[in-house]
């Protein structure tokens, strides 16, 4: 067979990859929940997940551009990682903290190359094809894939018992690695030199740069809450939930995603809206997301079904709007590694440290403050930041202004 790449099996891939962490990157907390891991404990596994991958994703990275290739590097990693995640079924790894954090470690060294690897072979088909389409039409696909197979996920957990989010994982994953067996080219294209290969860490130390750093760590401090812990919310705080409302809370999520992807950067593209006054929406609908996780009657967790479609808005318009915001404000010659750093930066640090610092927080009183507390503190926090982070902009806008010589008050930020 003909050994081809184009967009079709781009988004072969996504949907894939994304469907077999739906049935597993999405329930593991719930798993680590019902094998009696504290909240403590799985905010801390989590964040030893986030560490292995960022450096595994680094290390691939390196051994994908050495090689010059993606196949052999994908489907290697991706089979020894699937293997590795059964060691959760031995009861003698479940008994044991530092046996669970082992199997964390290694496994997730291993199933980091999907995301970076499959964004980077995206882009690279989009430009080389030269295709009406954007990265947001591809990204749609993880959506799809996410949504749709966490709710089977769920119900067939609820037939079948926990351990099928593994043998899921596995199934699909198996399909994932025949589609870059049967289509994926061995030589990947070389990049041409365009005489900017040589980045500095100068080049990113300036106010725009870090001030976008700091707005995207804390955010992501705001979201691993409910990104790491709404399922573990929903199967502890609530009155015997049905795995089934677990896939759907996320189905509802990643449905709502869909056409934010679609249609978000018409916001900025046509009618010149600010990003900055996008992504301090963001902020204030994450805390009105999080305050309404306070009011659910305990007997009535379907209720969170409502509230899930703020998830369009506080994940894709945040997250188109920081990829654009980061293309904007790059050096000159580092737009992709801007890209590298703000998925490293929120995926990774800002996710693995929210997550370890929610973990011992909402453990139930007195060990803890409880899950209610911890939403409201959350959304507390994010509307404290975002008037800080407006300030900044506004204050550097006014001095820039000044030194200019001119009179218009508009943030530096304010990017068209």
């Amino acid at each position: 067979m003909k050994q081809i790449i184009g967009i079709t099996d781009v988004w072969r891939n996504v949907c894939l990859g994304a469907a077999a962490w739906a049935c597993f990157g999405r329930f593991i907390n719930v798993f680590w929940s019902d094998i009696g891991v504290t909240r403590a404990e799985i905010g801390a596994l989590s964040l030893a997940i986030m560490v292995a991958s960022f450096v595994g994703q680094l290390f691939w990275s390196m051994v994908t551009d050495r090689l010059g290739e993606y196949k052999r590097v994908l489907v290697g990693t991706t089979l020894t990682g699937t293997v590795l995640i059964f060691l959760y079924l031995v009861p003698g790894v479940q008994a044991s903290f530092w046996w669970l954090s082992l199997v964390c470690v290694s496994s997730s060294f291993f199933l980091s190359t999907g995301g970076p690897i499959i964004d980077a072979m995206c882009l690279s088909v989009l430009q080389e094809q030269d295709s009406e389409e954007q990265y947001g039409d591809q990204r749609l696909w993880c959506a799809v894939g996410w949504g749709g197979m966490s709710l089977v996920a769920g119900q067939l957990i609820d037939i079948f018992g926990i351990g099928f989010m593994f043998w899921g994982f596995a199934s699909i994953e198996a399909a994932y690695m025949a589609v870059c067996l049967c289509y994926m080219p061995m030589q990947k294209h070389k990049k041409q030199n365009t005489g900017q290969e040589e980045v500095t860490l100068k080049q990113f130390m300036n106010f725009d740069v870090l001030w976008f750093f700091a707005n995207l760590i804390v955010y992501g401090l705001a979201m691993s809450v409910v990104e790491s812990f709404l399922l573990v919310f929903l199967n502890e705080d609530f009155e015997n939930p049905p795995k089934l409302l677990l896939g759907a809370s996320t189905t509802v999520m990643c449905f709502f995603e869909v056409p934010v992807f679609k249609y978000i950067d018409a916001v900025w593209a046509r009618k010149k809206e600010r990003l900055t006054s996008v992504l301090m929406a963001c902020k204030l609908v994450l805390a009105f997301r999080c305050f309404c996780y306070t009011l659910l009657p305990p007997s009535q967790p379907w209720l969170v079904l409502l509230i899930e479609p703020l998830h369009g808005f506080t994940f894709a318009a945040m997250w188109s709007a920081t990829v654009e915001y980061g293309q904007r404000i790059a050096p000159p010659g580092c737009v992709a590694r801007m890209q590298a750093l703000v998925n490293g930066i929120y995926y990774q640090i800002a996710m693995g440290i929210g997550t370890a610092m929610w973990g011992p927080l909402a453990m139930q009183p007195p060990q803890g403050l409880g899950f209610q507390t911890c939403f409201r503190l959350d959304a507390a926090g994010i509307i404290l930041w975002g008037l800080i982070w407006q300030a900044g902009i506004f204050l550097r806008g006014r001095r820039q202004a000044r030194s200019a010589g001119i009179t218009v008050e508009q943030p530096l930020a304010e990017v068209s």
